[in-house]
C-alpha cells in the first residue's frame, strides 16, 4: 500500500483533500508541504504543537489532542492513534503520510529531485499558428536537500509556449540558529487569520468543514511552488524571546523585491494591470515580463501563552508606478500600508479566533471563528465582513469568495461520529456582498447548504453520499444587457471505494445536478449527470497501473460537472465536465529501485459537437485532446 502514496487511486480521502486546497491547474503549498513531509516526517514522540500545525488539515487544538494523547497512552502506530482521536479521513491521510512514532520506520531522504515534461498529443492552435514563441512542452524541475536544521528548495518552470527553459525560478534557504529561525529566498508569510498575510491557495468550503473557522498562521514558511505570485521574495527572520515558564514574545520580520510581470502605460506613466497568471507565451505577453519590482515589508509580533495568542501583523507594498486597476488581486495606488490585529485562545473543548484589519485606504474587515468539541462531536461557526473596497493582494478568506473585499456572512460547520463507521459531515453559509459588483444591477447574495455522510463498511469498503445545494444571486448576459436573477443548484453525488487485500482499490462515482431553476420564466432549466469508474492496481511491489473513465452530459456550463484529478504527484487539475462526452485517464508508476520514482500519465477528454477545446493560446481543433506527462523522481 505504501506504493499508493499520492496516487490518483490512493482513495477517497485524497479526492476530497485536492477539492479542500486546489482551484486549478497549479502546484499548491499544501500539496508541497505534504510531499516534503513525506520524505521528511515529524516525529510525533517529540513533535511540538507549532510544528504539527505545519501540516494541512491540522489545527491547533488537534495538534493539543495529538500530543495530549500520546503523552497518556502508547500507540503502535499513526493508525491506532487516528482512531482513538476519530480523525477524519484528510486528517488521516495527512497524519499518516507525514508523520511517525519513534517505533515505527525512518522514511527520511536528505535529497529529493523531481523532473516533469508535458507534452500534447493534440497541439494547440497557437503552437502552429506562430503565437507561441516557444515550444508547446511544459517542463518542471524540482531539487529539496535538507542538511541538519537548514531546508534547501530550489525549482524551476516553463509553461506551454513559453521560450525559456526556467521562466520561473525559485530558490529558498530556511534554517534554524539557536532559537532564531531564517529564511532567505522565496518565501510566504501566514499571520493571523490571513485577513493581510496569507498562503496562496487557502482552505475552500468542503469536506474539512471544521479546521478553516480558526486556523490561525504559521508564520514565515519557504516557498516552494511554481505559482509565480502572491509570495515575497529575500530575506525573512522570526525569533523568540522567554518571558516566563509558559510565556514568551515572538518577533517576525521580512523584507522582500520581487520583479512582477505588468502591463505599463508609458504615457501616463502608470500600470494598468499586474499579472497574476504567470503566463509569457506571445509577443504581448514576453513584453510585460518582469516590467516592475515590487517591495515590500513585513513586521509582527505574537505575545503567548500556553492557551492564548495575540498578534500584530504589518505589511507595507510600493511599486515604482502608481496602480491603475480596480482589480481585488491589486492596489489601487503607488504604495500603502496594511495592518491587522488578531488573537486566539484554545482551551480543552473550546477554540476562539479574531481578526481586525485595515487597509493601506482606511477600508476595514473583520472575521472570527468558534470551534467547541463534544465527545464525538465538533462544531464551528465563523463570521466575517469586509467593506466593497477592501484590498489584501496577500489575504485570503475563507468564505464564497477567494479574496477578503465585499463580503459579509454567517458558517455553520458540523462534524460527527454517529456510530462506528459512520461520519456525518455539515456546513451552512449565508453570504450577501455589502454593494453592487461590475454590471450586477442586485446585490449578490446566497446560501450554501452542504451534507455528507461517510459510511465505512468493514475494513475494505467505504460509501459516501453528499447532497449540495446552493441558492444565489446570479447574473445572466441578454440582448438587452446583464440581469440578475435568482438560482438554486443541487447536486448529488453518490461513490462507492472498495479495496482488496491484495492492494486492488476501485472506485465508481456517480453525480446529478438537477436542473437549475430561477426566477426567470424565459430561462431553459439546466441539468447534467456524470460518472466514472477508477482502477487501482499494485502488479508488483514495483509497478503499479491504474486508470479512470468518466462518461458525461450536461445542458451548459452553468450545469458543470467539476472532477478533481492528480495529472502527477504535485500536480492537480479541477476540470469543468460540459456538454457531451467523455475524459480518461491511465497511468503507470514504476519503481526500478527503492528510490527512484517513474510515473507515466496519457489523458484524453472528447467534446461532441464541438468545433473545438479549451479557449484562448490553448485551444484545441476538433472534439478530442489528449496529453501525456512523465515524471522522475529520485530521492536519496
Amino acid at each position: 500500500m505504501l506504493l499508493l502514496v499520492l496516487l490518483p487511486g490512493a482513495g477517497m480521502a485524497q479526492d476530497a483533500l485536492l477539492e479542500q486546497i486546489a482551484g486549478e491547474t497549479v502546484p499548491t503549498p499544501d500539496l508541497d508541504r505534504i510531499e516534503y513531509y513525506r520524505d521528511n516526517p515529524i516525529l510525533l514522540d517529540s513533535a511540538s504543537v507549532d510544528q504539527l500545525t505545519e501540516l494541512p488539515f491540522i489545527s491547533r487544538s488537534l495538534a493539543r489532542r495529538i500530543l495530549s494523547r500520546l503523552h497518556a497512552q502508547r500507540f503502535s502506530s499513526v493508525a491506532e492513534l487516528c482512531g482513538a482521536i476519530e480523525c477524519t479521513e484528510e486528517q488521516r491521510y495527512v497524519l499518516e503520510r507525514c508523520t511517525r512514532l519513534a517505533g515505527e520506520p525512518a522514511l527520511g531522504f536528505p535529497l529529493s529531485l523531481r523532473t516533469r515534461a508535458m507534452l500534447w498529443a493534440t497541439p494547440p492552435v497557437a503552437s502552429t499558428d506562430g503565437r507561441f514563441r516557444g515550444s508547446s512542452a511544459e517542463l518542471y524541475n524540482r531539487v529539496f536537500a535538507t542538511v541538519g536544521q537548514t531546508t534547501i528548495s530550489a525549482l524551476t518552470n516553463k509553461d506551454a509556449g513559453e521560450p525559456l527553459v526556467a521562466d520561473f525560478a525559485s530558490i529558498s534557504i530556511g534554517s534554524r540558529l539557536g532559537s532564531t529561525r531564517l529564511v532567505i529566498g522565496d518565501y510566504y508569510a501566514e499571520l493571523g487569520m490571513g485577513l493581510v498575510l496569507w498562503r496562496p491557495f487557502g482552505a475552500r468550503k468542503g469536506t474539512d468543514v471544521i479546521t478553516p473557522c480558526t486556523e490561525t498562521g504559521r508564520g514565515l514558511v519557504q516557498y516552494r511552488s511554481a505559482l509565480e505570485y502572491r509570495f515575497f521574495r529575500g530575506i525573512a527572520v522570526e525569533q523568540p524571546f522567554a518571558i516566563g515558564d509558559s510565556t514568551e514574545v515572538l518577533l517576525r520580520g521580512g523584507i522582500s523585491a520581487l520583479p512582477r510581470s505588468a502591463t505599463l502605460d508609458t504615457a501616463s506613466g502608470t500600470l494598468s494591470s499586474l499579472a497574476t497568471d504567470g503566463y509569457h507565451r506571445t509577443t504581448s505577453e514576453l513584453a510585460r515580463r518582469h516590467q516592475i519590482t515590487e517591495q515590500a515589508a513585513i513586521a509582527g509580533a505574537e505575545l503567548r501563552t500556553a492557551h492564548a495568542t495575540l498578534g500584530i501583523a504589518v505589511l507595507a507594498l510600493a511599486y515604482p508606478f502608481p496602480i491603475t486597476s480596480t482589480s481585488s488581486l491589486v492596489i489601487s495606488g503607488q504604495q500603502g500600508i496594511f495592518g491587522s490585529v488578531y488573537g486566539a485562545m484554545t482551551r480543552d473543548r473550546l477554540s476562539w479566533t479574531i481578526e481586525c484589519a485595515r487597509d493601506y485606504a482606511a477600508n476595514l474587515a473583520f472575521r472570527t471563528g468558534l470551534e467547541y468539541r463534544l465527545d464525538h462531536t465538533t462544531l464551528a461557526l465563523g463570521l466575517r465582513r469586509y467593506a466593497p473596497t477592501f484590498r489584501a493582494p496577500y489575504g485570503y478568506n475563507f468564505g464564497e469568495s477567494s479574496q477578503p473585499t465585499n463580503e459579509e456572512g454567517i458558517y455553520l460547520g458540523i462534524r460527527s461520529f454517529v456510530a462506528k463507521g459512520i461520519q456525518y459531515l455539515a456546513y451552512g453559509d449565508i453570504y450577501r456582498h455589502a454593494a453592487t459588483t461590475g454590471s450586477l444591477p442586485r446585490v449578490r447574495r446566497g446560501v450554501d447548504l452542504f451534507n455528507e455522510l461517510r459510511i465505512r463498511i468493514g475494513s475494505s469498503t467505504l460509501l459516501l453520499v453528499r447532497l449540495r445545494q446552493e441558492h444565489r444571486t446570479d447574473d445572466r448576459s441578454m440582448e438587452s444587457g446583464t440581469m440578475a436573477e435568482e438560482i438554486l443548484r443541487t447536486i448529488l453525488r453518490c461513490e462507492i471505494q472498495h479495496s482488496t487485500p491484495g492492494g486492488i482499490i476501485a472506485r465508481f462515482r456517480i453525480e446529478r445536478v438537477w436542473p437549475i431553476a430561477t426566477e426567470s420564466v424565459a430561462t431553459s432549466s439546466e441539468g447534467g449527470i456524470a460518472a466514472f469508474a477508477e482502477v487501482t492496481i499494485p502488479l508488483s511491489q514495483q509497478l503499479s497501473i491504474g486508470g479512470r473513465c468518466t462518461m458525461y452530459r450536461t445542458d451548459s456550463f452553468n450545469a458543470a460537472v467539476y472532477t478533481f484529478e492528480q495529472l502527477t504527484p504535485g500536480l492537480l487539475v479541477s476540470v469543468p465536465l460540459y456538454g457531451s462526452g467523455s475524459r480518461s485517464f491511465g497511468f503507470v508508476r514504476w519503481q526500478p529501485l527503492d528510490r527512484i520514482t517513474l510515473w507515466v500519465r496519457y489523458g484524453s477528454t472528447e467534446r461532441l459537437n464541438v468545433a473545438s477545446l479549451g479557449s484562448g493560446l490553448t485551444e484545441v481543433p476538433g472534439t478530442h485532446e489528449g496529453r501525456a506527462y512523465i515524471q522522475l523522481d529520485v530521492r536519496l
